[in-house]
């Protein structure tokens, strides 16, 4: 059981690793990335955007090492930092997913129900989903709220560890959202697994590690081996598909599947196989953008040896990343638009539209004593 863990967990570093730089700096004539305004946050670490409050004007981010929160305004100024909870009837243990909500700190714990911090870090309350669930990987968020209703990714549960076959098959096909009520501790689950994907094929694909990115009564899906989108809509208390995004790259490299009976063997037979993949979305007031990889061929990737962490980890970190845009209806207007080097995207549009990106002082051969963020946007 360790070991298959262990082997999805080896996949997510590959994923985290090929989704932290990003290496060109060519634009398009069509649509260009401008660079609107910057901000400098006097911190020494490295850390990780987490969200962003608009009411408050306040950005949420991480020191993933040192497990530090740190609280920053528009101008940079730092407003507070600790630590979550690490003992006692409030300890937090592994903090799958973190958002704001309701000017609180959402966080998801991988066994422990859902947290609530102010945000200087004081504990302020507790949901507890649920008894035997976990979660496998990271999360995009801790959870959000409708009413009464707050609403997370699916956990599995403990017996699912019993048999690995079956938990992928039954992760292929079920839906991806849990809803918990907390007026009536109900616990009901929506947004169905979309069909026709490759996970319906029998094969396996590892784990899906879907993202999900919430813009008002519209939900956006994608997971790991498709480069197609999934939008979904409110409708009477449920999640519902209302449409199929395909990017429709042909140039690029898709991720193997092996016959679920034989889910031990992908590792070790596709381990070396960079796959195209989504790796971000942005749902902004009048379009969509999608940040995308093509993968690189397996003779390409053959060249380098994955022992070596530091060539794997220089290797990952030179693929290409792209852009494609879509208007509000979800429809292309353009894709390949190659994304500036020297910056790490991060999970946020700014209300004003602008993607939220770090500069990366190590590709500019610096070593600065102050994070310096950038305000993005694509632009004709």
């Amino acid at each position: 059981m360790k070991k298959e863990i262990v082997k999805v967990l080896l996949i997510l570093l590959l994923i985290a690793a090929c989704s932290e730089k990003n290496v060109n700096e060519q634009l398009t004539d069509t649509y260009q990335w401008v660079f609107q305004d910057s901000m400098q946050v006097e911190y020494m670490g490295e850390l990780f955007l987490i969200d962003y409050d608009p009411l408050q004007e306040l950005y949420l981010g991480r020191w993933n090492a040192q497990e530090e929160y740190v609280v920053f305004d528009e101008s940079g100024a730092i407003k507070h930092t600790f630590k979550l909870t690490e003992d006692g009837p409030n300890k937090v243990g592994w903090a799958t997913g973190v958002n704001l909500l309701d000017g609180k700190i959402c966080v998801m714990d991988q066994t422990q129900g859902i947290y609530f911090f102010e945000l200087d870090g004081t504990f302020s309350s507790k949901l507890p989903i649920g008894e035997d669930y976990f979660h496998i990987n990271g999360l995009p968020f801790g959870a959000h709220r409708s009413g009464d209703e707050f609403l997370y990714f699916r956990p599995e549960k403990g017996g699912s560890l019993e048999d690995f076959r079956t938990m992928y098959t039954n992760v292929y096909s079920s839906d991806i959202l849990e809803i918990y009520n907390s007026n009536t501790g109900k616990i009901r689950t929506s947004m169905p697994f979309p069909p026709n994907t490759v996970y319906s094929t029998g094969n396996f694909y590892n784990w899906t590690f879907p993202g999900l990115y919430k813009y008002k009564d519209e939900w956006i899906l994608w997971i790991l081996a498709e480069l197609k989108y999934f939008v979904y809509k409110e409708q009477e208390g449920q999640i519902v598909l209302s449409k199929v995004v395909d990017i429709n790259l042909k140039d690029a490299v898709p991720m193997p599947g092996i016959p679920i009976g034989r889910y031990q063997d992908w590792y070790e037979e596709y381990g070396n196989i960079i796959f195209g993949r989504i790796e971000q979305i942005y749902r902004r007031e009048s379009d969509v953008v999608v940040i995308y990889t093509k993968g690189v061929s397996e003779d390409i990737a053959s060249q380098y040896n994955r022992d070596n962490w530091e060539e794997w980890s220089a290797f990952l970190d030179g693929i290409q990343r792209y852009a494609a845009i879509f208007d509000s209806n979800h429809e292309l207007i353009q894709k390949d638009i190659q994304v500036p080097k020297g910056i790490w995207l991060s999970s946020i549009v700014h209300p004003s539209g602008a993607i939220i990106a770090q500069k990366n002082q190590e590709y500019f051969g610096v070593e600065e004593d102050f994070l310096t963020f950038y305000q993005l946007n694509l632009a004709k």
